[in-house]
């Protein structure tokens, strides 16, 4: 459970090294991050981990964040207790069991919630490239040895496929038969001929593992569709193991 609000940046003091960002209900303090400016609209994560409870007000401490509210939930959950205070907006604390019997924390009751300003973070959406390399029953195939297999496949041609990946016809073939050997079977197969010299050709489960990589790809930059993946790719390779990296 992460608490999560919109807002604006309201005043931005580089002197105190801290800003104030409005939210509907409410404001928070929040560490500088470079490029911040006033009048921005900014998306902020709290952990629960990182809100404290307090009975009474604390007096001075260096949290930025002494919210007063009121307790709107309290659900238990196997690793404590989340809290749910109502500050002008609803913020979330996890706790032990033993803080809500110590404290008598209820619905309805008042308390503080202390959040330092450092602990408040923006939400930035970022969009990285993502290579997928993927673990076979006897090793690793990086996303290289995949790309050059995509061109096998594409050109019909092992050394139509190294021309393309920009590789030697005999490093293509050591990439082909150590590919074949950390997946514990074929991916290529050797052939009588080809176009372009020829000599090699994806075998079924060496298309299914580029597919399920190129899956994996457009599943970083769409989760949804990184969900859908592994269920397809178990009933098609069963007893395979398999893994991606970035």
């Amino acid at each position: 459970m992460i608490n999560q609000y919109e807002g604006r940046v309201e005043r931005v003091s580089r002197a105190d090294s801290y800003a104030w960002v409005r939210l509907k209900r409410g404001r928070l303090a929040v560490r500088l991050w470079k490029g911040i400016r006033q009048g921005e609209r900014v998306v902020l994560k709290v952990r629960p981990e990182d809100v404290v409870l307090c009975a009474e007000h604390p007096g001075l401490i260096s949290a930025r964040n002494i919210l007063p509210g009121r307790v709107e939930e309290v659900q238990l959950v196997p690793e404590g207790v989340y809290v749910t205070l109502n500050v002008g907006f609803s913020l979330t604390a996890i706790v032990t069991r033993r803080a809500i019997a110590d404290m008598g924390i209820r619905r309805g009751m008042g308390l503080f919630a202390l959040v330092k300003a450092i602990a408040v973070v923006p939400q930035v959406e970022v969009w990285p490239s993502v290579r997928v390399s993927i673990v076979g029953r006897q090793g690793l195939i990086p996303h290289q040895a995949l790309d050059l297999l995509r061109a096998i496949d594409r050109t019909g041609s092992l050394t139509a496929g190294a021309r393309e990946a920009g590789v030697t016809y005999r490093t293509a073939w050591l990439w082909v038969e150590s590919a074949n050997r950390s997946w514990g079977g074929e991916l290529v197969t050797r052939t009588q001929g080809g176009k372009g010299g020829g000599g090699a050709v994806l075998t079924p489960t060496g298309r299914a593992v580029l597919e399920w990589a190129a899956r994996l790809e457009e599943g970083a930059r769409s989760p949804r569709g990184q969900a859908a993946g592994p269920r397809r790719w178990r009933r098609r390779t069963a007893g395979a193991r398999h893994h991606d990296r970035e």
